[in-house]
């Protein structure tokens, strides 16, 4: 059966790169949509990223699009291109305060620390995410969230579509490769009510975004993590939680991309 999949990521090669995720982020969208499924990607529209090299084309719908949370207003824009040589979509969601200025260590500041308004960034991004779909006329029946960036997705899916039934429907596959030790949210800095995560003893992102997601896969690639995540209680909470071993795989995605395959049947 056909499946509609939204791979929600902020990195992707060749528009922006900083990890083993910016290729995964190619080759498993790519292979799902090999598969037959109708496939969208999403990720920021970094400053540096160039509008005619990529061929970024602005969609009438996706301008200006102004939505509310929890008594709070927003705004956010889209483009949409496609991965260069390929028919994969892929939309850019721009808002210049939170994305324009970035350098292309996306994260980190030229010294190699993390920036500190990451948790205010990626919290926007994850709500933009889910609002951004009424416009699009499309409602996916899986989101994969492709790292810490996305980890509120499954989060505040739950809490928005309880009062949207054509979100309610939608299933959340959530992909880390890190250990995270330094991506932690404070919710005071959050620009949303955030009392459901403070349920939450820990604010490290593995643990917010297993805990929602209705599965969860962890990827051994640069490094092996998965032992020491799945040792410590991050994953207590998980519904379905699996492990890939990607470090002697050079370069070969198939593993993984098998095992989201599997994961999506079962869900």
């Amino acid at each position: 059966m056909v499946k509609k999949i939204f791979y929600i990521n902020s990195e992707m090669e060749p528009f922006a790169s900083v990890s083993n995720l910016a290729n995964l982020s190619v080759d498993i969208p790519l292979g799902l949509q090999n598969q037959g499924n109708d496939v969208r990607c999403l990720m920021p529209k970094y400053g540096f990223i160039s509008e005619r090299k990529y061929i970024l084309r602005e969609v009438i719908r996706l301008k200006e699009i102004l939505f509310n949370y929890d008594d709070n207003d927003y705004e956010c824009s889209a483009k949409s291109a496609f991965l260069p040589k390929s028919r994969l979509q892929v939309y850019f969601l721009e808002n210049e305060e939170k994305f324009g200025e970035l350098n292309n260590l996306l994260f980190k500041s030229k010294n190699g620390r993390f920036l500190p308004d990451n948790d205010i960034r990626f919290s926007f991004y994850s709500l933009a995410a889910i609002k951004i779909l009424p416009n699009l006329f499309w409602f996916p029946n899986v989101i994969i969230c492709n790292g810490w960036t996305s980890a509120l997705v499954p989060f505040l899916l739950k809490k928005i579509s309880e009062k949207d039934k054509n979100l309610s429907k939608i299933k959340t596959i959530y992909l880390t490769n890190s250990l995270n030790k330094d991506i932690l949210y404070d919710s005071s800095n959050l620009p949303f009510n955030s009392e459901t995560l403070k349920e939450i003893k820990s604010f490290n992102l593995n643990q917010i975004g297993c805990a929602y997601a209705d599965a969860t896969i962890v990827i051994d690639d640069e490094e092996k993590v998965s032992g020491n995540i799945m040792k410590s209680n991050i994953f207590k909470s998980s519904k379905s939680c699996s492990s890939i071993d990607l470090t002697r795989s050079d370069g070969d995605s198939s593993a993984l991309l098998n095992e989201i395959e599997k994961v999506i049947k079962a869900l």
